[in-house]
């Protein structure tokens, strides 16, 4: 299972809604997002705070409020245990320094659900190393 690919990308999904600690936060969270590791892009469903759909096989007909978009490379240090500085988290990697992360589209959305989104994107760092 490699970093980015749909097999991993649905381990994450299920990782995210397992987690029961931010139940009650993520509940309130209805909105579709795009992560673009590179060139690679899934469009995510959150229905009640649930990731319900993960997808690579998505159309200009989706729609979606917000993008997250990276260098793959960005991301691979993103999801490090202990990611470097400036790596952390979304809002260091889209500092207008640094401009390794693009958040386009209704980015109210994402300020509306920022824990819920930063908490999902945890859980990326949580799933089982990959064999090399």
């Amino acid at each position: 299972m490699a970093p980015f690919d749909p097999e991993w990308m649905t381990a994450w999904q299920e990782a995210v809604n397992r987690d029961r600690a931010m139940e009650y936060v993520r509940h309130f969270m209805d909105a579709d997002f795009v992560i673009g590791f590179g060139d690679t892009e899934y469009l995510v469903s959150v229905r009640a705070g649930n990731v319900e759909r993960v997808s690579d096989q998505w159309t200009i007909q989706d729609t979606w409020d917000f993008t997250l978009r990276g260098p793959r490379e960005s991301w691979e240090k993103f999801i490090e245990p202990v990611p470097p500085p400036m790596y952390n988290d979304i809002w260091a990697m889209a500092h207008p320094l640094h401009g390794r992360l693009r958040m386009e589209g209704n980015v109210k959305v994402l300020w509306q659900h920022l824990r819920s989104v930063t908490w999902m994107l945890d859980h990326m760092r949580r799933l089982e190393p990959v064999a090399a």
